[in-house]
């Protein structure tokens, strides 16, 4: 049931936090476990602390980018601590864990998690549709991955496990939302958004982006929207 979630590991820089991701994800049902550069990545360390969630572990993706691993996703979720005018608008975990919930239904969902000592950079935060945080004690609010990770999955198991999975009528994945960017993308700067060197065309790729990842599009929403952004090229050549 749970299975269109999965957790994504950006450069985790331990293969013991490794294993105890893996059983705090396996605690919670979620199996799919993907792993972004990981640092000095030993798979008999990780056992160690995996404790009956080896397989999770065996059955882990490795992507050289965030951007790869986040392709055949619907929908992603980026875990940060640090909130700041430039990670806006950020949610907390209580607040969207239903809306995931409800996500797993049309799609797959992501959950995202950056270094250990660093978190995720604003660039791989804004290659996710939402930015949550887990609200912790302020003097000492950092989390221990695993910690991070068992906290995400069980407030969204707690929401999810009496869900059915329905499987009609599913939303498009990130690399099929790619052709219909880039043509929104080609559209822009044909009709003169790229006159002040691109920012506000970049600003709207990446609201529209999020709008899409948020919301969610079937496929014929994506071939509506091709056709009106080629009617709309097709109208500036006349």
């Amino acid at each position: 049931m749970l299975d269109n979630f999965s957790v994504t590991l950006v450069e985790p820089q331990g293969s013991l936090n490794i294993g105890m991701v893996a059983r705090a994800m396996k605690n919670c049902g979620i199996n799919k476990l993907k792993l972004v550069n990981p640092v000095k990545y030993n798979q008999t360390e990780a056992y160690r602390m995996a404790c009956f969630a080896k397989d999770v572990v065996d059955g882990a993706g490795f992507f050289t980018d965030l951007k790869g691993a986040l392709a055949d996703e619907t929908c992603s979720v980026a875990f940060t601590r640090r909130l700041s005018k430039t990670r806006k608008p950020h949610y907390e975990l209580e607040e969207i864990a239903p809306l995931l919930a409800g996500r797993m239904k049309k799609g797959n969902v992501a959950l995202v998690f950056g270094r250990e000592d660093d978190g995720m950079t604003n660039d791989e935060l804004y290659q996710c549709d939402f930015r949550v945080h887990i609200p912790t004690f302020e003097p000492y609010g950092s989390l221990n991955l695993a910690q991070a990770v068992l906290i995400a999955c069980y407030e969204i198991f707690r929401k999810s496990y009496n869900l059915k999975l329905d499987k009609a009528d599913m939303f498009v994945d990130q690399k099929e939302l790619r052709p219909m960017l880039a043509s929104l993308d080609d559209m822009l700067i044909k009709i003169g958004y790229d006159d002040d060197g691109g920012k506000l065309r970049k600003k709207i790729m990446q609201a529209f982006k999020e709008i899409c990842g948020r919301s969610g599009l079937r496929r014929k929403d994506v071939n509506m929207f091709l056709g009106i952004w080629s009617r709309v090229r097709k109208s500036i050549v006349k």
